[in-house]
């Protein structure tokens, strides 16, 4: 914006600029002695990382503006305006200028117009659009974003365009027209659109804020007349979708900004989003439109400063040149690439975080009274001299201050409320400013007493309940702005408070003094400065305090200080380590590592504390505690519990407290006294080595009963039988007191078959472990358990497995070693081989039920069969079997009516035993002989067998921490005879019925055998197992004709098998390293069960027969399931 004021004539170059003259006049000389610059070769930039001072140039120095706002500083940092896009809207751009090269100044189109010059325009645009960005090519001046990628639309006006309501000068530039202007810059994804276009309109004054007031109810009248907006409303609606907007804040030397300036003051909701600039001199003045009621978002900004130009016209430029650029028309773009900066800097922030770190970070000017104002550095308007103010809060006069780039590359300066930093994960960034939240308290104040005198104003205008009817336009728009505003005071916040989120981390290393809360939400947040109030840190978050902070509550996250903290509080499972100072501790729920200096510490019932640094008091209620450092007086209670070998002032253990010296075996120091109330326990741990926990206390131990309860020392079951005899029988003592100890602990406990016998002398207690009366027997739950808990008692005291047991603290451990101990693997197995014995003798049977057609012929058959079965016990583990093998015989007619044969065969038998690791697998080898008589209708049948059974066994045992594998050999033979006798009914057809009766005698004989692997083995005796079976039944037989050759045959039998005689199977067995001997049995033979067989016979010629089928053995607790293929010839 280049105004003068009370009508003076606006200019770019002026013959009176003193200090810019020679600036101007060397940069032009420049550009005509610049040879065929688009081929020009790549300018080889001095200016290094990390030096700013490589890049102060004479290019650097020319636009003297870069300086003031310390801009080298943020180009050392490596920040040069790349990958931001600005957006400039104005009187176009002279595209042919080599300092704005179309790599990176990109026109945008809006209703037509580009945002190249036209003849509409001036080199207003021009001169804008090098303040921007101009190249930094070593040659005339550059740009405060030298690589910034600038968008630029076009007014498609001069810059005498009045920015009030309308032009009639200009009328294809209405708001309709802008409303697409500034929707195409938005739509190039820019972040900031800077705005120095136009002149103020004749009828607006805005030397107060009641004539600002009036210059805003003439575009409002507007709304009201026509029922359209202005432009206004069109930069508004894109700052509302995020979009920054920069306005100069005018040329004419008000008190206050400009309209559009100042426009947030109207609609409030627009700050954080809308910003203005005056202007600021080379010789640190303050010049042109001031702040004002704008100043909360308004900055400083140079002005009087070289950049861009062109010679001719705009309707027939000749050439690029330089001229002076002045007005608050230089200072906005100063101030708009300079926020370009800060957002390439600062890539997580938001467009309103990065804007609330150029105002917080700019140096605070105040008026100079010591100089007179002055009018002779060649601006157009009075210059009110200033000198930096340390306030921190922006003024009338100047706003925030002069913009300062080196400031802001170290983050913001204050905070405005609450600040998300959301740093991404991988990234990590570093503020070093001194971060407060003065200006937000300043705020407060001034906007109380805007909110008392909106009350005022409701009741002296009778508002109080809404506007009356028929109020006039002025009074509904100055009710609408005090509601505006009122609503918005009642949403600010005045306190700001840092949120830490995202994966990355962000470290604080500043003097930070904002009040409000610090909250970190993700990733990491480091303190290696200070923070004045409280922290927070939630379960996806960690906060890193090497400086010193306020009270912190770890709600769920992690927190580790090697600083200094106030209180520290842990909740929801989070976590702390503290090697620095704190002051009171609390552990209501989480962990906390205490190896500083803490105060007061508190656990709660889910807390665990660690300490092994120094604290004061420490009470656990509820929680845990290891005390490994040095702590003041200790008190433990509900539920809680205090461990560790460190020293402490005294000790007390309420109801239900538990205290644990070290951490195995160790000793707790007390320096004063030792007190056990009513319901406490002193929990014990002994070493088979012979130590044991301690508590060695320097004044008197108080015993008002309680409960000691005994443990081994980290070391499960089994002892070794050294191990065991250094504890059965040994004196521990296990607490000293210097000043005596008075009174008893209750009867104590521990173990289930070892007694803690307790011995009290005038300082000392001790304690002697005897085995006591109780049985192991005791725990057992079936009678399996029984047998081997009693033969247990007989084995070597030294045996491990004898210690596993003898040491067990609950019920629970025993019964899982006697349940293994028990070796039920071996009559399970023996069941097993009976209920296979059925597969061989109905075999035999259904040869000869089969061949009872074929008198006077010889044949052969042969049979693949396979079977499984399970089985469940009472109080003994059942199992799982399986069996696959073949049987082959041959036979013939002796006499018309009789059939004998023999036959031989294998299988492979396994048996796994329910709930147990432990399985038997057998070889099996058959040899039987069978015979048949069918004179007619009646018919006997009978045979003989007998098995060699070869195989083993495989236990896997765990007691205590021992776990082994106990294998062995197992021999086996099984002998049976059978027969049955049946009558055969002859149906219509084919068809014939048999009722039948049988009987079965099964002699089962075990090898004796000794297992190997380890402690658990067990020695296993010869034994003898006998079971009579009986069945009757019924069976058919049908036959098909297929064709007149093939012939289908349908078998089928029922049949009831009941058991005569006692069938559970058992063994004799003892522990290998020798004890008595003890009986364990299996599930027994089903007393009753149905059997099963159904086949289909198929005619292979005259001589063949091929059959399936299935047989089946149901009972309550067992079943057997088996399917067979046979062949059958004969000669």
């Amino acid at each position: 914006m280049l105004m003068t004021r009370h009508k003076k004539r606006k200019t770019m170059k002026r013959s009176g600029a003193k200090l810019l003259a020679p600036v101007v006049v060397a940069a032009a000389a420049a550009v005509a002695a610049r040879p065929g610059w688009a081929q020009a070769a790549p300018y080889p930039d001095p200016g290094r990382r990390g030096d700013p001072a490589s890049w102060r140039t004479p290019e650097f120095t020319n636009a003297w503006g870069l300086g003031a706002m310390h801009a080298e500083y943020a180009y050392a940092a490596g920040y040069t305006g790349a990958n931001v896009a600005i957006g400039v809207l104005d009187s176009g751009y002279y595209a042919q200028h080599p300092e704005l090269p179309d790599s990176r100044f990109v026109p945008v189109t809006a209703a037509g117009v580009s945002g190249v010059l036209n003849p509409n325009n001036n080199n207003h645009g021009t001169l804008v659009s090098g303040v921007v960005g101009g190249a930094r090519d070593g040659v005339g001046m550059h740009g405060v974003a030298p690589d910034a990628t600038v968008y630029e639309g076009n007014t498609n006006a001069t810059d005498g365009f009045r920015f009030g309501v309308s032009d009639p000068k200009f009328p294809a530039s209405d708001a309709k027209y802008f409303a697409e202007a500034y929707d195409a810059l938005a739509a190039k994804g820019v972040r900031i659109i800077s705005n120095s276009w136009g002149s103020q309109p004749a009828n607006e004054n805005y030397s107060t804020l009641n004539k600002l007031t009036d210059a805003y109810k003439l575009h409002e009248a507007v709304r009201t007349a026509t029922g359209r907006g202005t432009w206004l409303d069109a930069a508004a609606k894109v700052s509302r979708d995020g979009v920054i907007n920069n306005f100069s804040s005018g040329n004419t030397g008000y008190d206050n900004a400009s309209l559009r300036g100042a426009y947030a003051y109207f609609h409030p909701e627009l700050e954080g989003h809308w910003m203005t600039t005056t202007g600021y001199d080379q010789l640190s003045g303050q010049v042109y439109n001031q702040c004002g009621i704008a100043k909360w978002w308004c900055v400083m900004a140079p002005t009087g400063v070289p950049s861009t130009s062109y010679s001719g016209g705009a309707a027939a430029p000749t050439g690029a040149t330089y001229a002076n650029f002045n007005g608050t028309s230089a200072a906005a773009p100063h101030a708009s690439a300079a926020l370009a900066l800060i957002m390439e800097r600062f890539p997580y922030m938001t467009s309103e975080q990065a804007l609330s770190v150029l105002f917080t970070t700019a140096q605070n000017m105040e008026p100079d009274p010591s100089r007179p104002d002055y009018t002779n550095n060649g601006l157009f308007s009075t210059v009110h001299p200033a000198k930096p103010g340390a306030s921190g809060v922006p003024n009338a006069f100047g706003g925030w201050g002069l913009v300062d780039l080196r400031r802001a590359m170290n983050g913001p300066g204050q905070l405005l409320g609450t600040f998300d930093a959301a740093l991404p994960a991988g990234t990590a960034d570093v503020w070093s400013n001194d971060i407060s939240d003065v200006a937000l308290a300043a705020r407060k104040r001034e906007d109380d007493a805007e909110h008392r005198a909106w009350l005022d104003t409701l009741r002296t205008k009778g508002w109080e309940h809404g506007l009356p009817a028929g109020a006039s336009n002025g009074d509904r728009i100055d009710y609408a702005l005090g509601v505006a505003r009122e609503t918005a005071y009642q949403a600010r916040e005045y306190q700001g408070s840092l949120v830490k989120s995202g994966g990355g981390t962000l470290t604080l290393a500043g003097a930070n003094t904002y009040r409000g809360p610090t909250t970190v939400d993700g990733g990491e947040l480091r303190i290696d400065g200070s923070i004045a109030a409280r922290a927070v840190v939630n379960p996806a978050g960690r906060l890193t305090v090497n400086g010193r902070a306020a009270d912190i509550a770890v709600n769920g996250g992690v927190a580790t200080i090697a600083g200094t903290s106030a209180n520290l509080s842990i909740d929801r499972q989070g976590r702390a380590a503290v090697t620095g100072t704190t002051a009171d501790v609390r552990v209501a729920s989480g962990f906390a590592s205490l190896g500083g200096t803490s105060g007061n510490v508190a656990v709660g019932a889910l807390g665990v504390a660690a300490i092994t640094g120094r604290t004061a008091d420490v009470a656990v209620d509820g929680g845990r505690a290891s005390l490994d450092g040095a702590s003041g007086n200790v008190a433990v209670g509900n539920g809680g519990v205090v461990s560790g070998s460190g020293t402490v002032r005294t000790l007390t253990a309420a109801a239900n407290g538990t205290v644990a010296p070290g951490h195995s075996v160790g000793t707790l120091t007390v320096s004063g006294d030792v007190r056990f109330a009513p319901g406490s326990i002193y929990a014990v741990e002994v070493s088979p080595g012979g130590a044991g926990d301690r508590i060695v206390a320097g004044g008197r131990a108080q015993i008002d009963g309680g409960a000691l309860a005994l443990a081994l020392e980290n070391t499960p079951p089994p002892l070794t039988p050294e191990q065991s005899r250094s504890v059965l029988g040994r004196r521990f003592e296990i607490l000293n007191a210097a000043g005596g100890v008075a009174g008893r602990f209750d009867a104590p406990s521990g173990y289930l078959f070892v007694n803690p016998v307790l011995a009290y002398g005038p300082t000392t207690v001790s304690l002697t472990i005897d085995r006591n009366a109780t049985p192991f027997a005791s725990v057992a739950r079936t009678a399996n358990e029984r047998g081997v808990a009693d033969a247990l008692e007989t084995a070597d005291p030294g045996s491990a497995v004898y210690n596993s047991v003898l040491f067990a603290a609950s019920a629970q451990a025993p019964q899982a070693t006697l349940a293994q101990l028990t070796g039920e693997i071996y009559p399970a197995a023996y069941a097993a081989l009976v209920n296979e014995s059925r597969q061989v003798r109905e075999t035999a049977l259904e040869r000869l039920w089969t061949a009872r057609g074929a008198p006077g012929r010889a044949g052969a058959w042969a049979r693949l069969l396979g079977a499984w079965g399970s089985a469940r016990g009472g109080d003994v583990n059942g199992y799982t079997s399986s069996t696959g093998g073949f049987l082959a015989g041959a036979d013939a007619a002796l006499l018309d009516s009789v059939r004998a044969g023999g036959f031989a065969g294998y299988s492979h038998t396994g048996v796994n035993l329910r709930n147990q690791p432990s399985s038997a697998s057998f070889d099996s080898f058959h040899l039987g002989a069978y015979a048949g008589w069918q004179p007619g209708a009646l018919g006997v049948r009978i045979g003989a067998a007998h098995a060699w059974h070869r195989g083993g066994v495989d236990r896997a045992v765990q007691y205590g921490a021992v776990a082994e594998n106990e294998t062995t050999a197992l021999h086996a033979e099984t002998t049976q005879v059978f027969g049955e006798a049946g009558y055969r009914f002859a149906l219509d057809g084919a068809a014939t019925l048999e009722p039948f009766f049988g009987v079965a005698y099964v002699h089962l004989k075990n090898q004796g055998t000794t297992e190997t692997g380890g402690a658990a083995a067990l020695r296993v005796r010869q034994g003898n197992h006998d079971v009579t079976f009986s069945t009757l039944g019924v069976r058919g037989e049908t036959r098909l004709g297929l064709t007149s050759r093939l012939q289908l045959t349908l078998q089928g039998s029922a049949g009831w098998q009941h058991a005569l005689t006692d069938g559970q199977p058992s063994g004799t067995l003892a522990f290998a390293t020798g004890s008595d001997t003890f009986t364990v049995s299996s599930v027994p033979v089903a007393k009753d069960a149905a059997v099963l067989n159904v086949g289909a016979g198929l005619e292979l010629g005259k001589n063949g027969w091929l059959r399936v089928g299935y047989s089946g053995s149901l009972a309550s607790r067992q079943s057997e399931h088996a399917v067979q293929g046979s062949l059958h010839w004969k000669f």
